[in-house]
């Protein structure tokens, strides 16, 4: 009898599975026509608008890891420039942190592939096209800096065309559970030892960041990996709003480190 019902859940995912995936929209190759637009926006800018309302909020800090045990890691791009050469290609300057210890960093954003969506992916914001790029990233970080390394992995960033072909950062879902954008999945490998560590970083969550990422509807993070440097993150915004400690965290979480 188990066998039975184990056999028909079994179907049933299956099942469910085809037709979540039958369901999503079907990508077009745009890969030859992103070259025409200026990605940067999508990596460093003042601002993002908002679920296509107009509304504005800064343009986000990433959240980020490094290590099996899910130390924090900081990330800060000062600059990013398209190339004028290789229209692919963008060039990086910024800071990473792990604890206290900062290094600057320069690199290289390129992208692979590009795409977008021949049906709306969200039926209420018809009148834009939405749209990823896969891109690969490599940077270097100063290696006469302590404990710095070369970061290289893969990153993943949505987009959306407007009416007028103009490309935006894509936050038409910000307010949805678990919304998430400029997933970075990475290895660090230190300059001194050879040795790599996984790496990766994101907009509000973290890719392959299941142990640590504990939250529904935003990032919260397990209570056993708190003390990996997540100390003033869980207080700044899972604590008593009102009390002195909670204030003090959320100036410790919007401080500029980089500068």
């Amino acid at each position: 009898m188990r066998a039975f019902i184990y056999t028909i859940l079994t179907c049933i995912f299956i099942l469910s599975a085809i037709l979540t995936e039958a369901q999503k929209p079907k990508p077009a190759d745009f890969y030859f026509n992103i070259k025409n637009f200026d990605l940067s926006k999508l990596w460093k800018s003042d601002s993002i608008t908002i679920e296509g309302d107009g509304d504005k909020i800064p343009f986000p800090e990433p959240l980020g890891f490094i290590g099996e045990e899910f130390h924090r890691f900081y990330i800060h791009y000062t600059s990013v420039t398209k190339s004028k050469d290789t229209p692919y290609l963008y060039y990086i300057t910024g800071k990473t942190r792990v604890k206290n210890n900062i290094c600057n960093f320069t690199g290289e954003i390129l992208v692979q592939k590009a795409v977008t969506y021949k049906e709306p992916v969200i039926p209420e914001y018809k009148q834009y096209k939405s749209g990823s790029v896969t891109c690969l990233v490599t940077f270097y970080e100063d290696s006469t800096q302590s404990s710095s390394g070369i970061i290289k992995g893969k990153l993943t960033s949505d987009f959306y065309l407007d009416k007028k072909g103009r490309l935006h950062y894509d936050a038409l879902m910000f307010g949805s559970d678990g919304f998430s954008n400029n997933g970075s999945e990475a290895t660090w490998t230190s300059y001194k030892t050879g040795k790599s560590k996984k790496c990766n970083w994101g907009d509000f969550r973290i890719p392959g960041s299941e142990k640590l990422d504990i939250g529904v509807g935003e990032f919260s993070v397990a209570g056993e990996y708190v003390r990996n440097g997540w100390e003033t993150y869980r207080k700044a915004w899972s604590g008593d709003p009102d009390a002195p400690e909670t204030t003090k965290a959320k100036e410790a979480e919007l401080r500029k480190w980089w500068q």
